[in-house]
């Protein structure tokens, strides 16, 4: 029996106080934020937390359903508040209610080049010069500085910074990290099935059986792409990475990223 069956059917009262609509701005301080910049691994995350929390197989987990139990600030208005600490994922700049933090960050010039892919789908399209430049067509701001921002962590967040290329290449050691900051107890096995279950294969798959919960998303439109580190040497010219890097290289470099071009201030 998974933890959301016991919580909905079980306990000695077969009732909770916690099963009512909530507004998405009603948090709590334990209340956990998944918060990177968009296309740096985030649904993944999320994926992961909602079925660590809730004792689910990802692999049998729609997007509806992921989406009930680890709200996207973005597209939620109200949520049912089904444990006292929750998990929500957000792409937002540091905000004062954020008090704890999953802090999802990936190379920015693999994130733009998915980001462009995923602009395109939805109609919006922008030249990757255009994004590069000036950051059109990117939410909330440029790469670099939503992740300075984080960095600088103005209301001082516990914070657990988690890299997309460790996940990829480490998952279950970096699941470890992930289950000890929301204070799990979960064994290593269970956190190598999850691993397993949740790569970018698995992904793609558990997308086509089971679809997507994106609000504006086109259904003949793969919103899982590659995933594949390293893949903007193949999208950007070397000029655009010259680019990139000259507004971005001392952060790539703070993040462990090697510079192809730049070099850090």
């Amino acid at each position: 029996m998974s933890r959301l069956t016991r919580f909905l059917f079980g306990g000695s009262h077969g009732k909770t106080p916690y099963a009512e609509y909530m507004s998405i701005q009603q948090v709590e301080p334990q209340d956990v934020f998944i918060a990177g910049f968009p296309k740096s691994g985030n649904t993944w995350v999320q994926l992961l937390v909602a079925a660590m929390l809730f004792d689910f197989k990802p692999e049998t987990m729609p997007d509806t359903l992921v989406q009930e139990l680890v709200p996207d600030v973005h597209f939620k208005k109200y949520y049912k508040r089904f444990l006292s600490t929750m998990a929500f994922k957000t792409h937002d700049l540091p905000k004062q209610h954020h008090r704890r933090v999953l802090n999802i960050v990936r190379d920015g010039r693999d994130a733009i080049c998915s980001y462009k892919h995923y602009n395109d789908a939805l109609g919006t399209s922008y030249s990757l010069d255009q994004m590069i430049e000036t950051g059109a067509g990117m939410f909330p701001c440029p790469w670099h500085q939503h992740v300075q921002a984080w960095e600088q962590n103005p209301f001082d967040a516990e914070r657990l910074v988690v890299r997309y290329e460790d996940l990829k290449q480490r998952c279950a050691v970096e699941l470890r990290r992930i289950a000890d900051f929301l204070a799990l107890d979960i064994s290593q096995e269970r956190l190598r099935e999850l691993a397993l279950g949740t790569g970018v294969n698995k992904m793609q798959q558990r997308e086509v059986v089971l679809g997507w919960n994106h609000p504006a998303w086109p259904r003949d439109k793969k919103f899982i792409r590659k995933g594949v580190t390293g893949s903007f040497r193949s999208e950007l010219s070397p000029d655009q990475v010259a680019k990139f890097e000259a507004h971005a290289g001392d952060v790539l470099a703070r993040l462990g990223y090697t510079l192809d071009y730049a070099r850090c201030a």
